[in-house]
């Protein structure tokens, strides 16, 4: 089988499930990562012929592709601004919309300051932000002890050193305070399952994606909360969020005592961070 029999084959399988922009793209992440060649040169290497092991790599991932599994989750890894993170089930592919709110942070003068990651995930906040402020403390929190490792693998492969902690947001205390808080909680509704491709709902973890109907912001509520005791004066809260609770978010950093609250619109004109000042 040559690479352009791959092609063909791919296309004409995922075809169903995939745009044709997206299969192209699908295409030239597995073929860098089975080829280990850049992509300018798969171009041009579309009658390679795979050998049987080579070939066999390529047919198990067409598998996983056709029953909706993530290419990411298939070839092991990810790109979040411009690092490279190992993902897997245990964790959620970090999207551009969160690489965007890292970029937010980063317009501010952070180096130097205390940061508490929590739900850390894959660590593609923490490890980015501790990439990018070589003098800042970062600490990064998750539930989860199999994202914590999966953190923890994406922290020596960028080489940053950050705290790690496994506990749940809901009863951990501590007595240090943070200069900044951030975080991207669980904030997609049971009922918007519907509105999400089946390789989101059916392979993410879903402890890191869904919240219950008749609550839906109550991971807003416990970090507000732990923030009252550990967030300095002056310090800085950053949310992701779901823009359909935009002002509900906001009446609760309200009550919570929060005055300085800014809302910013992500790239595509969607309400989806929270910037909150402690002053």
């Amino acid at each position: 089988m040559t690479l352009a029999d791959f092609k063909n084959k791919m296309k004409s399988t995922l075809s169903s499930i995939y745009e044709s922009d997206e299969l192209n793209s699908i295409f030239y992440l597995i073929s860098e990562e089975f080829l280990q060649i850049p992509r300018s040169k798969i171009l041009l290497a579309d009658e390679i012929e795979l050998d049987s092991n080579k070939e066999k790599l390529f047919l198990d991932a067409l598998d996983r592709l056709t029953s909706n599994e993530p290419v990411q989750y298939v070839i092991g890894k990810t790109t979040f601004m411009d690092l490279e993170f190992n993902v897997n089930s245990n964790v959620l592919i970090p999207r551009p919309e969160t690489e965007e709110l890292v970029r937010l942070m980063l317009k501010e003068d952070l180096d130097g300051k205390e940061i508490l990651d929590i739900g850390t995930g894959s660590g593609c906040i923490a490890i980015s932000l501790a990439k990018h402020l070589p003098n800042a403390k970062v600490t990064a929190i998750d539930i989860s002890e199999e994202a914590i490792d999966v953190a923890k693998e994406n922290a020596k492969i960028n080489n940053v050193d950050i705290n790690f902690i496994n506990a749940d947001i809901f009863d951990y205390q501590i007595d240090k305070k943070y200069d900044i808080i951030v975080s991207n909680p669980p904030y997609v509704t049971e009922s918007e399952k519907t509105l999400m491709k089946r390789n989101v709902v059916e392979y993410e973890p879903k402890q890191a994606l869904f919240v219950k109907n008749d609550d839906p912001l109550i991971f807003y509520k416990a970090i507000l909360n732990f923030s009252k005791k550990s967030l300095l004066k002056n310090g800085k809260i950053y949310f992701e969020i779901n823009q359909a609770y935009n002002n509900k978010i906001k009446d609760l950093c309200y009550e919570y005592g929060y005055c300085k609250i800014e809302c910013r619109k992500d790239l595509f004109g969607k309400y989806r961070y929270l910037q909150i000042n402690n002053s």
